[in-house]
């Protein structure tokens, strides 16, 4: 059963996690990047504990492919902030590693691990048609809600182009592509017959994936004229 699997335990734990945790940190009066680390120290812990009691080579490596996947996307940060000039991670108030807060690719580590294996799933039980739709169900909604809650918790924020609530048109496209990409790289990586080398390959193509997938979700959603009705 699914539900007793150790892998879906961890994961879908580690979104309640996430989510609550955002939530309280969006409430939080002050909130700012010191609460998006302790987020990331509880769920650094959780892995710490699954790791202790279960060898798991495969998590491992989705573990490697995430954290890959999240230092290639400081790119996609720089694109954000400096091209498009629609992202500010200024309230934050973290040490930055080029544009983005230090503690960013350990966040992206986590929410590739966790949506990663969540799209490979999908796409093991429903094919790769319903599958992927799955995925990018998973993305449109996971991802962007974090980055609404972001706003209020004091993370980051957006300017400057088509937003929905405060979170970008374009990025709630560019994510539902993203986890579309990841899931069946996390579905190889989760095989046996993989290894750690071809892991960290596919990180990296994911996080080039997901630059691309900025770029393509920016062009729709504020270069096709009237293609959406919002300010």
């Amino acid at each position: 059963m699914t539900s007793s699997n150790p892998r879906y335990i961890l994961v879908t734990t580690g979104v309640a996690l996430t989510v609550s945790g955002s939530i309280i940190a969006a409430l939080w009066p002050g909130s700012d990047g010191k609460t998006a680390i302790l987020l990331i120290l509880v769920n650094a812990s959780l892995l710490a504990v699954y790791f202790s009691k279960i060898r798991d080579p495969a998590m491992a490596r989705l573990l490697l492919f995430g954290l890959v996947f999240g230092t290639v996307e400081l790119v996609a940060d720089a694109l954000c902030v400096q091209i498009t000039k629609t992202l500010d991670y200024t309230p934050a108030g973290s040490v930055m590693i080029w544009e983005s807060p230090w503690w960013m690719p350990l966040a992206w580590t986590f929410v590739a691990l966790q949506t990663g294996y969540l799209g490979a799933l999908a796409l093991d039980r429903w094919g790769w048609r319903k599958g992927l739709a799955q995925a990018m169900i998973i993305g449109a909604i996971q991802i962007p809600f974090y980055e609404e809650l972001a706003y209020y918790a004091g993370w980051w924020r957006y300017m400057d182009c088509r937003m929905i609530g405060h979170t970008p048109l374009y990025i709630i496209i560019a994510e539902a592509l993203i986890v579309a990409g990841i899931a069946p790289m996390a579905r190889i990586i989760l095989r046996e017959s993989s290894d750690a080398k071809f892991a960290a390959f596919l990180g990296a193509l994911a996080g080039l994936w997901s630059i691309l997938a900025g770029i393509f979700g920016y062009g729709i959603a504020e270069f096709i004229p009237n293609g959406f009705r919002l300010p």
